[in-house]
Parts: structure tokens; sequence; C-alpha cells
């Protein structure tokens, strides 16, 4: 992964085109960089599906009952960042992530801003999906991170081809 905006995109690309369907509700906050909005936007456009959003209050909070109704009426994916980049706000990620496992969603993290200020532990967390970038933390740019629980990982598609990934490769099909 090159950054977070990479490592978002895999995950709408791949694990997205092929879990998230016409009528499907992917649920993000008002608060998301556009880096965890605009990947869903386009899904949503492809598949027809769903985006709802959760509020935020005068003080940055996010409305939690707001999201929970929303989990409540049905979503396949969560996006949400841990921390805003703009409000500063910290989200309780570890209670959201339960929320939206007790209703069946699936969680991807946006932990750009959080990895590099604070100790963020994935298993603590339980997130299906985080993502991050290197220079954020001072390392060199281009580099990124996607954790993704194994299973997920295991049932999704390549996102990209070629290379060292291949057993076998033949003029019509690999």
């Amino acid at each position: 992964m090159r950054n977070a905006t990479e490592a978002i995109n895999l995950v709408a690309y791949s694990w997205g085109r092929a879990n998230i369907h016409e009528g499907d509700v992917i649920l993000l906050t008002e608060m998301e960089h556009h880096s965890n909005l605009v990947p869903w936007q386009l899904l949503a456009k492809g598949s027809r599906a769903e985006l709802a959003f959760v509020e935020f209050d005068g003080h940055g909070l996010l409305n939690m009952e707001q999201m929970e109704t929303s989990l409540e009426q049905g979503v396949k994916l969560l996006a949400i960042t841990h921390v805003s980049n703009v409000l500063g706000t910290i989200n309780p990620i570890k209670e959201i992530v339960r929320m939206a496992h007790r209703y069946g969603a699936r969680v991807l993290v946006d932990a750009a801003q959080s990895v590099p200020h604070m100790s963020v532990d994935v298993a603590d967390l339980d997130c299906d999906f985080m993502a991050f970038s290197g220079h954020k933390m001072l390392g060199p740019t281009g580099i990124g991170v996607l954790y993704a629980k194994e299973d997920l990982l295991e049932e999704m598609p390549p996102f990209l081809s070629g290379g060292d990934m291949l057993r076998e490769v033949r003029l019509r099909e690999a």
C-alpha cells in the first residue's frame, strides 16, 4: 500500500465489489475525510447501494443513538474515522465496533490520525479492516497499511494482479 487512501480503496474495490449489492447500506459519518468517503460513494453508485450518514453535534461528538438506529435497520459496512482530522474528535471505536458487530455489520476504521498519536490495538478493537499511512508516523512517504481479519482477506478477490502472486500463467488465464 502507498497510503491509507489506497488501503481504503483496496477494501472498497475488492471486498466491497464482492459483498456490497443493490439495496445494501454503507454507513459513514459526516466527519469522514474524503479518503474514507469517495471510495464508498463510487462503490455505492456502481452497486446501487445506499449511503447513510451519522451526524455529529456542536461539540463534534457522534450521535450514538442515530448510529444504533441505523445499524439496527441493517448496515453491511460501517466506515468510520478513529480520530477526525478536522474536529480532533476521538471516536469510541471499541464501543462502535461492538455495536456494529451486534447488528452484523463489518467495520473499516480509518486510523490515519489515530495510529501516529495513540496506542492502537486492532485485536482489542476487533475491527474488520483498518487503514493508516506511514508518513504520518514519521516514516517515508509511499507506505500505507491495511489490516484485515484473515478470513476476510482469504475471501477477497485480488485488487492488483501479476508478478509473484501467480503460481501459473497461460496466454488466456492465470
